[in-house]
């Protein structure tokens, strides 16, 4: 197996339009300046995910771009249900997450049956979600802005990756407020923006399993040390707004 860490896109053109891109470069960039050599690829309708892809990155879209890939989607469900029991690491924001979960409800027209990789379902609300949003994670504070007209139901099995402390989130769970839904070595959430960029611990906790579990040596270091100190300084402007002026709804 190449020594190479394989990043792939999925559908970038119909699902990506909040900056997705942007977290496949965190990704990248770490793991460059870690020694580490990275192969990125993007894959659209009908293109073949490589057999030795080590992390998917499934980026934000609208209800009809979800519609226009679901059907291709759905002809990967093995291929993805595969990767993430198998380990591989996984990131879905927004639109892709909601295809990734069990069912998708919209306002109007007939639900959108998911893959059921992640255990919830989502109903789409007339109450937008707007707004910085903290999440308390194992793996330090997650820092981003929602954008969302949505709520998540956790269903059996379903394991949330932190608490929400400031913003709203995605669902609610045993009493408190959610964001982002784990299963294994995958992550599902409506926190975009992109959202890795400005979480380093949470990209670096995402390649240290990857790099782990190809036997790769890999460890963030003082290469690291620029970007970090740019993540710290608007993650420290985002703490201090978000105690002041905070737009948390907008009605449709």
């Amino acid at each position: 197996m190449s020594e190479s860490v394989r990043i792939v896109q999925l559908y970038p053109v119909e699902l990506g339009i909040t900056g997705d891109r942007g977290n496949v470069r965190a990704l990248q960039v770490r793991l460059e300046r870690g020694g580490v050599a990275v192969e990125v690829q993007r894959v659209g309708t009908g293109d073949a995910i490589p057999a030795d892809t080590d992390i998917l990155i499934f980026g934000n879209g609208p209800l009809s771009a979800m519609r226009g890939v679901i059907d291709d989607l759905r002809d990967r469900a093995a291929q993805l249900e595969s990767f993430v029991d198998e380990g591989g690491s996984l990131l879905a924001v927004g639109g892709s997450a909601e295809l990734l979960s069990e069912r998708v409800e919209p306002l109007e027209g007939d639900p959108v049956a998911g893959l059921g990789i992640f255990p919830f379902t989502v109903q789409r609300t007339r109450e937008r979600k707007v707004g910085y949003v903290i999440v308390d994670t194992p793996d330090g504070r997650v820092i981003g802005f929602e954008d969302h007209a949505s709520r998540w139901s956790l269903g059996n099995g379903a394991l949330p990756y932190g608490t929400v402390s400031a913003g709203r989130g995605s669902f609610e769970h045993a009493g408190s407020r959610g964001e982002i839904v784990r299963r294994g070595q995958a992550f599902a959430t409506n926190v975009q923006g992109p959202v890795l960029p400005l979480n380093p611990r949470w990209t670096d906790a995402i390649l240290t399993s990857v790099t782990t579990r190809r036997g790769i040596e890999w460890a963030p270091g003082a290469a690291h040390a620029p970007l970090d100190e740019h993540a710290d300084g608007a993650r420290a402007a985002i703490e201090r707004l978000v105690h002041g002026k905070d737009i948390s709804s907008i009605g449709l």
